[in-house]
C-alpha cells in the first residue's frame, strides 16, 4: 500500500468517525508536512471520486476538521514565527476540500438545515478576475501592466516585470501608483525590497526612491505587505486617518467601506489614529479595526484574512450581503436583493477565485438557501 492510499484511507476513517486519536494526528501531520504538489494531487484525486455522504454527515466532518486544523494553523502565527502564506491556508483547504468533494472547489458549512435549492440560473457566465493593474507616474504617464506577468519590481527608478523585462524608466518622476480595477490583483516589489500584494480595487502609492528618515507609502483597498527590515528607516503606511509604523513584518490592511482593518501576521507594528492621536501596539494575531475613530483590537486567525493571497475568497460566519460585496469586487457584477431581504443567514464558505461565476453562485445557493439568476452584470437574489 503506497503512502497516498494510506492517507486516503485515514481520511475516510476520519469521515466515518472510526479513526483513532493517533490516526487523526497522523492525518493532520500529513497536511502540515507534505509539499503543496502532494496535497493538491491528493485533493484532485479525491474530488474525482463520487461521494455517497449526505450533507449532514459531511457537515459534521467539516466541523471536526475545522476545529482541529484551525487550531494547528493558529498556533505558529500567534507565536510570531515567519511563515509562508500558502502554507497557512493550504493544509486547512486540503482537509476541507477532501471532506466536501461533492462541492467541487469550494467548501460550505451551513449552520441551519433545510432543502437545497437548484443550481444558479446562468445564461452568460462571467470569468473570474486575474492579474490586472495599471501604473501611474507623478509626471502623468499611465501604463496598463502585462496580465501574463506575475509581478512588477521597482529599483533605482526602473520598473521591471518578474521575468526581467524592463517596463519603463521612471527616474524623472517622484512617485508611482500601482492600482487594480474590479477583478484585478497584482504583486509589486517596492524600491526598498518590500513586497506588496494588491487585491481588487486597491492601490499603493510610493516614491520612486525612498529618502529621508522614513519609508512612506499610501494604500487604499486591500493590500498585504511583507516589509523589508531596516531599523534605521521605519516603514510608514498611511490609509485615511490611520498611520502604521513597522520595522520588518508582514500584515494585511483592508480599507474597503468605512472601516480600516489591519491584521498582523508576524512582527510588530505601531498603529495610530491621526485624528484622535490614539496609538496601539499590535502583536502577531492581533487585528485592529477603526470605524468610528476608536481603534478596537481583537485576536484572530490571520490565515482567514490573508486567504485571498492563495486565491481563496473566505468568509467565516458572514451574511450573504457581506459576502456578495467580495464577489462584486472580483467578478465585476452587482447583486440585486429584494426589498426587505432577511440578511440573518450566515455561513462558513470558501471559494476558489479561479472558478467561473456560475460555480460560485451554485455554492452560494447551497450555503444560503437562495436562488440566484445572472442577468448581464447583475445577479438577482430570490
Amino acid at each position: 500500500m503506497d503512502a497516498n492510499t494510506n492517507i486516503t484511507n485515514l481520511y475516510h476513517r476520519f469521515l466515518d468517525q472510526t479513526a483513532t486519536p493517533e490516526e487523526i494526528t497522523l492525518l493532520l501531520a500529513y497536511f502540515d508536512q507534505s509539499s503543496e504538489e502532494d496535497l493538491m494531487a491528493l485533493i484532485h484525486a479525491e474530488m474525482a471520486q463520487p461521494t455517497t455522504a449526505d450533507v449532514p454527515e459531511v457537515e459534521l466532518a467539516l466541523a471536526r476538521i475545522h476545529t482541529q486544523v484551525k487550531s494547528r494553523i493558529k498556533k505558529p502565527v500567534l507565536e510570531g514565527k515567519p511563515v509562508k502564506l500558502r502554507r497557512l491556508w493550504l493544509p486547512y483547504a486540503a482537509a476541507i476540500l477532501l471532506a466536501l468533494t461533492f462541492g467541487g472547489y469550494w467548501y460550505i458549512f451551513r449552520a441551519p438545515s433545510g432543502k437545497l435549492p437548484s443550481s444558479a440560473s446562468i445564461s452568460n457566465d462571467i470569468t473570474p478576475g486575474g492579474n490586472r493593474a495599471y501604473i501611474s507616474l507623478s509626471n502623468g504617464q499611465r501604463i496598463a501592466l502585462d496580465s501574463t506577468q506575475s509581478g512588477l519590481s521597482s529599483l533605482n527608478g526602473k520598473h521591471r516585470y518578474a521575468d526581467g523585462e524592463e517596463l519603463l524608466d521612471a527616474a524623472e518622476a517622484d512617485y508611482a501608483t500601482v492600482s487594480t480595477p474590479l477583478g484585478g490583483t497584482y504583486e509589486v516589489t517596492l524600491p526598498d525590497g518590500t513586497k506588496a500584494w494588491l487585491n481588487a480595487q486597491s492601490a499603493v502609492r510610493y516614491p520612486i526612491r525612498f529618502s529621508g528618515d522614513e519609508r512612506q507609502v499610501e494604500i487604499t483597498g486591500e493590500v498585504y505587505l511583507e516589509v523589508a527590515r531596516d531599523k534605521s528607516h521605519p516603514f510608514i503606511v498611511t490609509c485615511g486617518t490611520q498611520r502604521i509604523e513597522v520595522l520588518g513584518t508582514a500584515f494585511n490592511v483592508r480599507t474597503y467601506g468605512n472601516a480600516i482593518i489591519t491584521t498582523l501576521v508576524h512582527g510588530e507594528i505601531a498603529l495610530s489614529n491621526q485624528s484622535t492621536h490614539e496609538r496601539v501596539l499590535l502583536k502577531p494575531g492581533d487585528q485592529a479595526s477603526t470605524t468610528t475613530g476608536k481603534i478596537k483590537i481583537t485576536e484572530v486567525n490571520p490565515s482567514e484574512y490573508t486567504a485571498w493571497m492563495g486565491g481563496i475568497i473566505y468568509a467565516n460566519d458572514l451574511s450573504l450581503v457581506d459576502f456578495c460585496q467580495e464577489l462584486e469586487r472580483w467578478y465585476g457584477v452587482h447583486f440585486v436583493f429584494p426589498a426587505g431581504y432577511d440578511n440573518k443567514e450566515t455561513a462558513l464558505i470558501s471559494v476558489d477565485r479561479r472558478e467561473m461565476l456560475s460555480t460560485v453562485l451554485a455554492a452560494l445557493e447551497k450555503a444560503y438557501l437562495v436562488k440566484l439568476t445572472l442577468k448581464g452584470k447583475e445577479v438577482h437574489v430570490q
